[in-house]
C-alpha cells in the first residue's frame, strides 16, 4: 500500500501541470500536429536471461563451493503494469508505472563441484512475484520522416514467495528508425542493470533444510531489440518490440492519449 500512495503522490504534481497546459517550448512546433499530453497505458513484458552471482552463502558445516560464479543461473520474467505519462516539452516525457510481475530463478547446483559432498546437488528454484513500481523518462526528437529516442526506467520491488526477495533495476531503450505514414519502425537495444537478492531456507536432497543467500547481477547488459508501432491518431498507440541476442525479451504496449 505504501508503494502505491507513493506512486499517486507523484503523479498528482503531474496531473497538476496537465491542467494548466504541460507542452513548454510548444512553438519548437510550428505548425505540426504532436500527441496530446497525457497518456494512460498498458504494458506486457516477459524475458529470459542469465545471471552471474555476486556472493552466495550457506549455511552447511564442512560444505563449500570452490568457484560460485561458475554457477549457472536462468531467470525467466513475466511483467505487466499500467503506466501513466505526460509530455513536458516536444523532446521530454515522464511517467510512472505501477504494476506485477511473476518470476523464477533457478540456480543450478549441479553444474559446478561442490567440496565436501559425495553427490552432486540439484537446482534451486526460487520463485517470487509482487509490486513493481517505478518512474521514468524518454527523451525524443525526429524528423518528418524519422526518429530517434531514450527511455530511461528505475523500478523497485515489493515482492512475496518463499524466501526474503528484492529486485532493483535500470533500464535503458535506445532506438532509432523510420516513419512511413501512421507506422513507426525501430532498430535498438535494451540495456538492463539488475540486482537481485534472495535469501532463507532451502530444502535440499538429503541434507533437508539449508539456510543460503545468494546475490545476483544480469549476466549481459545489452541485447538487441527490433519493433514496430501503429498510430490510430495522436490519442492511441499500439507498440510492439522483439529483443535477441545474450537475452530475449518480448515488449507489448498499448497507450490511450487526452
Amino acid at each position: 500500500m505504501r508503494q502505491i500512495v507513493l506512486f499517486l503522490m507523484l503523479m498528482v504534481p503531474l496531473a497538476a501541470i496537465a491542467d494548466s497546459g504541460p507542452l513548454f517550448m510548444k512553438h519548437l512546433l510550428g505548425e505540426r500536429e504532436f500527441y496530446e499530453p497525457w497518456g494512460i497505458g498498458f504494458d506486457f513484458y516477459t524475458m529470459e536471461q542469465t545471471y552471474d552471482i555476486k556472493q552466495l552463502t550457506f549455511d552447511l558445516p564442512g560444505v563449500t563451493i570452490p568457484d560460485a560464479s561458475q554457477l549457472d543461473v536462468h531467470n525467466d520474467v513475466t511483467h505487466y503494469d499500467l503506466k501513466a505519462d505526460v509530455w513536458l516539452t516536444p523532446f521530454l516525457n515522464v511517467f510512472g508505472i505501477l504494476g506485477h510481475m511473476n518470476a523464477e530463478t533457478i540456480v543450478d547446483l549441479s553444474s559446478v563441484p561442490i567440496t565436501g559432498l559425495p553427490f552432486a546437488l540439484g537446482k534451486l528454484p526460487v520463485k517470487y512475484d509482487g509490486l513493481v513500481y517505478g518512474l521514468g523518462l524518454t527523451l525524443a526528437y525526429g524528423g518528418e520522416h524519422w526518429f530517434t529516442s531514450l527511455i530511461s526506467t528505475w523500478t523497485d520491488t515489493s515482492l512475496n514467495g518463499d524466501f526474503d526477495s528484492s529486485v532493483k533495476s535500470f533500464t535503458a531503450q535506445p532506438r532509432i528508425g523510420p516513419l512511413w505514414g501512421k507506422w513507426a519502425f525501430w532498430l535498438g537495444g535494451l540495456y538492463i542493470d539488475t540486482k537481485e537478492d534472495h535469501s532463507g531456507v532451502v530444502q535440499l536432497p538429503v541434507l533437508g533444510p539449508v539456510p543460503f543467500a545468494v546475490e545476483l547481477e544480469a549476466s549481459h547488459k545489452w541485447n538487441t531489440a527490433v519493433g514496430a508501432g501503429y498510430e490510430f491518431s495522436t490519442k492511441a498507440m499500439l507498440y510492439l518490440e522483439v529483443g535477441f541476442g545474450k537475452r530475449d525479451h518480448t515488449l507489448f504496449n498499448f497507450t490511450y492519449r487526452f
